[in-house]
């Protein structure tokens, strides 16, 4: 998902930059999405942004912002995007798919803080917000299908619970997008790949992400050997120890010890 506006603009679709600023093609409904051209938005349309889902939810959310309802790029509208383009969510009581992207998605890492704390009920609130966005019922959820059985034995309900956890693994594992363009270095968007979440962590990695458009490469920055493990970090290297601890213990819960980290500590 691309940002709202974003400096330059680029496709919410393919992630090129915009040659026309404004964009000379906009989504006629929730005006968030800019395409650098029609075969974009049609296509986004047809994946997605479908005028009753997801574009009319993003309506409703910038709506609901005139009077002071939250309805940022992430994790509100982010969330939005992971159930309708990973789960098939098209419109208000349509279903989404069981064993489609959204779950296996749900099934990353997650880091749900406990109950009864600030932290999970804030997400459980954006969660009831989202399904309010859809036009869902906050009480029963989305329905989900497993189109490979029979209904209604393999219906089942997204509500709160399962909104919530999707939103922490969505927190977990969302990448950084930069615009299909070489040499750009500006953050557009966020994304999440499933095979790119099963990279470890290292504060002296040994590769590193990049995404060609949509796509998600991985990149050695050294000579890797047989049998090593390949990580990434999680976090920008430049950080200092302070930092980047403080940074790695607020999102993905934990106390770095690799060799650089370790070393850093005794001096």
């Amino acid at each position: 998902m691309v940002y709202r506006n974003t400096d330059p603009p680029c496709c919410s679709f393919c992630l090129r930059f915009l040659e026309k600023d404004p964009p000379e093609f906009r989504c006629d409904g929730c005006k968030l999405e800019c395409y650098c051209s029609t075969a974009c938005k049609d296509e986004a349309r047809r994946l997605y942004h479908s005028s009753d889902g997801e574009c009319a939810a993003f309506e409703a959310g910038i709506e609901a912002e005139a009077i002071d309802f939250e309805f940022g790029d992430v994790p509100e509208r982010f969330l939005l995007r992971v159930l309708s383009q990973a789960g098939g969510w098209r419109t208000p009581g349509g279903p989404m798919v069981v064993g489609a992207g959204v779950d296996r998605v749900r099934m990353l890492q997650a880091h749900v803080p406990a109950p009864d704390t600030e932290e999970r009920g804030r997400l459980a609130g954006i969660s009831r917000n989202t399904l309010r966005l859809m036009d869902e019922s906050v009480e029963d959820g989305v329905r989900v299908v497993d189109p490979s059985g029979d209904e209604p034995a393999t219906t089942s309900r997204y509500g709160e619970a399962e909104l919530t956890q999707l939103l922490c693994s969505v927190n977990c594992n969302a990448h950084t997008l930069y615009a299909n363009d070489r040499s750009s270095l500006v953050p557009v968007g966020i994304a999440v790949y499933l095979q790119g979440s099963a990279f470890n962590h290292s504060c002296v990695p040994s590769a590193e992400f990049c995404n060609v458009g949509t796509s998600l490469t991985v990149r050695s920055l050294r000579r890797v050997q047989a049998g090593e493990e390949i990580t990434v970090s999680y976090v920008p290297t430049t950080m200092n120890l302070k930092e980047r601890r403080r940074c790695l213990e607020g999102q993905y819960k934990f106390v770095c010890a690799c060799a650089r980290c370790v070393a850093e500590d005794v001096s």
